[in-house]
């Protein structure tokens, strides 16, 4: 580990060649995505060639989307002008661009979401919503080739941009397959907060790595005073783990047993690949009703039972996914909410699992006066099967190893909600005029789906017995397809006294209805190999 008086130097990355939604990541409030489809014939091909070389030089980089965030928080939050767009093509779309896709090696990708869809716990029944041939985009027959993501600070922006895309698309011949617009909730109070009421994106990771030659040009700004090790150099945010650029962009070092050290590169084969990365794209429909009546019925059975006394429903709910609707973290403030806490980007991640948590000092001076977090290694305050638990160990080890396991199956998530909120949360789906029709517009970033993605959601968000045990499922978002189960989850969770109870639900209230996996090229590899 560093000394305060050492230096961890850390790789200046090729920003101008990685797209910008991989690298810092798109963080607009509103987007559209394009599904497009090419016909395979030569002269059909050659037409989305063109048109991908024409509108190459429109896909933001890395560099500019830095230089817009970094605008954007000049102006403290001020809307920016600047609208991004990416690309981003599933196995048989680059296949028909290119031969070298063949080449890739992740089986995942080859195979697309819907083939993998059994595996990730999807229903496969053809009468149930979720089940793939029910799918809005990516199912059988709803396959596509190329994903474009608009992004921007304003909805007329963002629209703007989509129908100059769309024009080019029909002038050269291909065909939207999907369309569908994501805002950020704007409604009073629950600004960034999804469908279920909770803040979200509150715990995404940094990457390590300089924009320039800078010596402080730092790709994630560092927060944490240079004084305080190791914090300082594994957190930009505190509690934002730093994880090497290999975890998500192919060519480029991954983490290692020790996270100071980079690990080996992420394999970029064939070598085009390299400043690439996968984009996991689910369509995930939220019935909220749904999820707040069960809440409400659970909260109730609860609250008749020895330890439990008072539990309501933002109690359970908030102890489900391991944070208040505010984003504050249950186990440095157990008994209630706190907006200020929540609202804190430099305290309401700051916490760990396995140990008690203390105050860092801060480069700004900004002083963390929230309660810290007390120890929790058995999941009393925070379960284990917590969402926030399910999907970053932090502190804690896993079935993998120690607490450095974690840092190499963080993803970058970069979606948006989709659809209007719901004004009576409890609302059955005939007393919604949307009706039901709002979610999530899932988008994440990784080097391997496999063990990023697909992993998170079937070794531990869908295993009742992972990362640790005995924890239960991850009730939020995770799913059961075991066979005989009735797709019944269920999770552990502690009473005021130690007693434990378990919460079961069939309850499904995340419903899968579209997506696909999809690799996002490098600047490079659009115009020299891709469009060629």
């Amino acid at each position: 580990m560093p000394s305060a008086n050492s230096e961890l130097i850390e790789p200046v990355l090729p920003m101008h060649d990685i797209q910008g939604i991989a690298v810092p990541g798109f963080l607009k409030p509103h987007q559209t995505l394009l599904g497009v489809t090419c016909k395979g014939d030569s002269d059909s091909i050659q037409k989305f060639k063109t048109l991908l070389a024409e509108t190459a030089a429109e896909i933001a980089t890395a560099d500019q989307t830095l230089a817009d965030r970094r605008s954007f928080r000049e102006k403290k939050g001020a809307k920016t002008s600047a609208v991004l767009t990416a690309v981003a093509f599933t196995s048989q779309g680059l296949a028909k661009l290119t031969p070298g896709a063949a080449s890739i090696p992740s089986e995942a990708f080859r195979q697309g979401l819907a083939a993998r869809s059994n595996f990730l716990g999807d229903p496969q029944d053809a009468n149930e919503e979720g089940s793939p041939l029910n799918w809005k985009v990516g199912g059988p027959g709803k396959d596509v080739d190329g994903l474009f993501v608009v992004a921007g600070g304003t909805r007329e922006d963002v629209n703007q941009r989509a129908k100059q895309l769309r024009d080019r698309f029909s002038q050269a011949g291909l065909s939207l397959e999907y369309d569908e617009d994501g805002d950020v909730r704007d409604d009073a109070g629950m600004r960034g907060h999804e469908h279920f009421g909770f803040e979200d994106g509150v715990s995404q990771p940094g990457v390590r790595g300089r924009a320039s030659d800078g010596k402080e040009d730092f790709i994630t700004d560092r927060h944490i005073a240079a004084s305080q090790q190791p914090e300082h150099v594994l957190f930009g945010f505190p509690g934002q783990d730093l994880v090497w650029p290999g975890v998500l962009i192919l060519g480029h070092p991954a983490t290692s047993p020790d996270p100071l050290i980079p690990g080996l590169s992420s394999p970029a084969s064939p070598e085009w690949t390299r400043n690439g990365s996968y984009l996991v794209f689910r369509r995930l429909r939220q019935d909220v009703g749904l999820f707040w009546r069960t809440m409400h019925q659970e909260a109730e059975r609860l609250a008749g039972l020895p330890g439990f006394s008072g539990t309501t429903d933002d109690i359970l709910a908030s102890r489900i996914v391991g944070r208040w609707p505010s984003g504050a973290p249950v186990n440095r403030i157990p008994d209630g909410d706190d907006l200020n806490l929540g609202q804190d980007k430099l305290a309401n991640n700051h916490l760990k699992f396995d140990s008690d948590t203390s105050a860092l000092p801060l480069s700004s001076g900004h002083v963390d006066s929230f309660p810290q977090a007390k120890a929790d290694p058995a999941g009393i305050t925070c379960p284990w099967a917590a969402h926030i638990r399910k999907v970053n160990t932090r502190d804690s080890g896993s079935d993998t190893g120690g607490r450095d396991s974690t840092y190499s199956r963080r993803l970058l998530r970069v979606g948006v909600p989709f659809g209007p909120p719901l004004a009576d949360r409890y609302a059955e789906t005939k007393d919604d005029p949307e009706q039901g029709n709002r979610g999530l517009l899932f988008l994440s970033i990784q080097a391997s789906i496999e063990d990023q993605f697909e992993f998170l959601m079937a070794r531990w968000m869908g295993d009742p017995t992972r990362p640790k045990t005995p924890a239960g499922h991850d009730l939020l978002v995770g799913q059961n397809n075991a066979a005989g189960e009735n797709r019944v989850r269920s999770c552990t969770i502690f009473g005021t006294g130690v007693q434990q109870s378990s919460v079961s639900t069939n309850a499904q209230w995340i419903v899968p209805t579209g997506g696909g996996y999809f690799f996002v090229p490098s600047l490079s590899a659009l115009t020299d190999v891709i469009s060629k």
